[in-house]
């Protein structure tokens, strides 16, 4: 089974860093520079993981995360923020909109691990790409 990752952030010298990094991984990775590019991605492909930023034009990584919960429950959501707040925290596990947080810049190898163990824990799960097409 192939498995999809998105990366989702506005600034696209970070979306080429982060592709090199995660370039010999072994799952479909995809990008986007908004918000709204990533949900059009997700009505067409199956995304197991997204890695989306904060602070974005447009829809907020906050906002967009919790839309991605609500539509898509079994994509696995991780954040990336340069201003880590309490509120923020306390915004995101409140509304259960992200796994996990990363700081900006990320470190490239503690993501590509993250991700890894996402993917082990959804296929342990049994997660596959029939019961998450069947949740939407």
């Amino acid at each position: 089974m192939e498995h999809h990752v998105l990366l989702v952030d506005d600034e696209s010298n970070v979306l080429e860093a982060l592709s090199r990094t995660l370039a010999n991984e072994p799952y479909v990775l995809l990008t986007a520079t908004s918000a709204r590019e990533a949900l059009a991605l997700f009505a067409k492909e199956v995304i197991d993981i997204v890695v989306s930023d904060y602070e974005m034009r447009g829809i907020n990584g906050l906002d967009f995360l919790i839309e991605v919960r609500e539509a898509y429950r079994h994509t696995v959501r991780f954040m990336l923020t340069g201003k880590a707040t309490l509120e923020l925290a306390h915004a995101a596990v409140s509304t259960e909109a992200i796994e996990r947080f990363f700081p900006k810049p990320c470190n490239g190898a503690e993501l590509a691990l993250a991700i890894r163990q996402a993917l082990e824990l959804k296929h342990q799960k049994g997660m596959s790409h029939e019961s998450h097409n069947s949740s939407r």
